[in-house]
């Protein structure tokens, strides 16, 4: 339970960041980001949903049509058009942040329906991969941050 209590924290903070980005600022990209605010709010958001999925296939994932904008290799420049607003995604990182509570409590000592490697690390079970989610938000929460301060 206590990554789940980790998880929900780096989510408040995510969300907090987010709510202090000045929302006519989420499309810009200064000097040498690579990407934006919304690129990163919504690679929280996707990133999420893929890992837990593969951790566990009953995990049922949402706005899934977002990967082709958000997952990683993508960039704001080929996006097509029509992206979701500020207020789409950050709804949508609050009200996933229930259901992952809700969904994995009783399952962080399962084994990954799929084990997961990213690099060298290895990740067999589904408090491992709640873990790297919640590592992986820390750190884009603090791209965000810093593009919050630079635009």
């Amino acid at each position: 339970m206590e990554s789940i209590k980790q998880f929900i924290f780096a989510r408040n903070a995510a969300l907090g960041t987010l709510a202090k980005a000045p929302e006519g600022k989420w499309d810009e990209m200064p000097g040498s980001f690579s990407n934006n605010i919304r690129w990163n709010a919504g690679h929280i958001f996707v990133s999420a949903e893929g890992l837990l999925h593969m951790a566990d296939s009953a995990y049922n994932m949402e706005n899934s049509e977002w990967a082709v904008l958000f997952a990683t290799g993508t960039r704001p420049s080929d996006w097509p058009g029509n992206v979701p607003s500020a207020e789409e995604i950050t709804s949508a990182l609050q009200e996933q942040m229930g259901r992952i509570e809700r969904h994995f409590a009783a399952k962080l000592g399962d084994h990954a329906a799929q084990s997961i490697k990213i690099g060298p690390l290895e990740m067999t079970t589904v408090e491992a991969v709640l873990q790297f989610v919640t590592f992986h938000e820390g750190m884009h929460t603090g791209i965000i941050n810093s593009l919050s301060k630079t635009v």
